[in-house]
């Protein structure tokens, strides 16, 4: 179980989880997709950061680079997305597009869901 979490670990983390998904371009692109779960309620935190960082309006079709994704993914630390999914869209002509489909619910290291992938919150989906 990790109890800390800074943007440099958060990077690694998700290079950990891309290198298992068998990406190997140097060139990645990142579209964020939060996700509303359906019965689960958003605190304060949470709120703030759907309306202000985490919405369509302002990630609509965004393209980014991983360091971007870290800055917005990071924008609350210690707090993280409790998960996130990773999507590998498409591969071509060097350049890998990658949906990151993320909670909305930012909580705390030590319990972010996917702890024993070793890279939370990150998970990758086939």
């Amino acid at each position: 179980m990790i109890k800390y979490l800074d943007k440099k670990t958060l990077k690694v983390y998700l290079l950990k989880a891309l290198s298992k998904s068998n990406v190997t371009d140097e060139n990645q692109k990142f579209l964020i997709s939060p996700i509303i779960e359906r019965g689960k309620s958003l605190n304060s935190t949470d709120d703030y950061i759907h309306r202000t960082i985490l919405n369509n309006a302002n990630l609509k079709e965004r393209v980014l680079d991983i360091d971007s994704v870290v800055e917005v993914l990071g924008c609350m630390l210690p707090l993280a997305p409790l998960w996130v999914n990773i999507h590998i869209q498409n591969s071509h002509s060097g350049e890998t597009m990658i949906e990151l489909q993320c909670s909305l619910r930012f909580r705390l290291p030590s319990i972010l869901q996917n702890q024993d992938t070793g890279h939370p919150p990150f998970r990758v989906l086939d």
